[in-house]
């Protein structure tokens, strides 16, 4: 009865440390947005500004997501289980704060977030950063799981996935038909849905890179990013296969631009991305070799 009471015990305890990490979560916030303090310290109304409560809670659900990788094991002790515990609950809250930041900075450079979600209450701006706050957990996920928990493992992945995350994110100026920064002034939806499919398929293919054994890190490096650039090559065959089989029209032919796309199309664009997205996951992440040929 008393083992009960104390795996009950212990339960608790961590319950609420995942809570405190989430108010330092809330504290973190201001940091990177210290326009933002009066909002995020004040009551919060779901209803009262839709793309706020979209962008706040996509961090709390990004939070959660990289939280579920952390363990406990009491063979390894009480006091150092928990220890463990702590320091990399906020290692990865950390890594992850300044992840969101530093590739909002890259995805928005000529937006902000007070403007975009407290003065204009954006929605395509708010779609775009949930995606991206959701992107980046799996793929922080990942990381904090192949680094097996050493702190310069971690760093080295860390680094080297979150530039190749944002190289990515670079190149969709060049994939869509879409204009950005023109269709995001004007709120459009249709953009929103785009770029979010857009962001969800690149993190697949890059998890799905990172996803695989590894015992030197140099060799593991060089088969992540042969696996992504192996991806950059089948994602079009896939994305014009599906486009060619479906019989796709992307636009009417009496138009003759994409200056103001419907929301059907940035569903439309967002799909064909994240479906993309899914089946190259497949060809470089499920296919394994083993012995082909006999051994003489």
């Amino acid at each position: 009865m008393n083992e009960i009471f104390d795996k009950l015990l212990i339960r608790f305890l961590f319950t609420l440390f995942i809570c405190i990490a989430l108010v330092l979560y809330k504290y973190a916030h201001t940091i990177f947005y210290p326009s933002a303090r009066k909002q995020i310290f004040k009551r919060i109304y779901p209803s009262e500004n839709p793309a706020d409560t979209i962008h706040i809670f996509a961090r709390l659900i990004g939070i959660s997501l990289i939280f579920s990788t952390l363990e406990f094991n009491e063979y390894t002790g009480v006091f150092i289980s928990s220890f463990h515990f702590f320091i990399w609950g906020i290692i990865a809250l950390i890594i992850y704060l300044s992840s969101l930041y530093l590739t909002e900075s890259i995805i928005f450079s000529n937006f902000q977030y007070v403007d975009e979600i407290l003065k204009k209450q954006s929605m395509p701006f708010a779609v775009i950063s949930f995606a991206n706050a959701i992107s980046l957990a799996f793929i922080i996920r990942v990381v904090v799981q192949e680094s097996e928990f050493s702190l310069i493992i971690l760093a080295v992945l860390w680094l080297f996935a979150l530039v190749q995350y944002g190289f990515i994110i670079k190149l969709y100026h060049f994939i869509s038909k879409l204009s950005f920064n023109k269709l995001l002034i004007q709120k459009n939806i249709g953009l929103g849905f785009s770029y979010a499919g857009f962001l969800f398929g690149t993190s697949i293919i890059l998890t799905s890179a990172f996803s695989h054994e590894h015992h030197d890190i140099t060799s593991y490096i060089v088969q992540v990013l042969l696996k992504v650039l192996l991806g950059a090559l089948i994602v079009p065959v896939f994305r014009l296969g599906i486009i060619y089989i479906f019989k796709i029209e992307e636009k009417k032919k009496e138009l003759k631009s994409y200056e103001d796309p419907s929301l059907g199309f940035g569903v439309y664009e967002g799909s064909v991305f994240l479906t993309s997205g899914f089946l190259t996951s497949i060809i470089i992440g499920q296919i394994h070799f083993g012995t082909i040929y006999p051994i003489f």
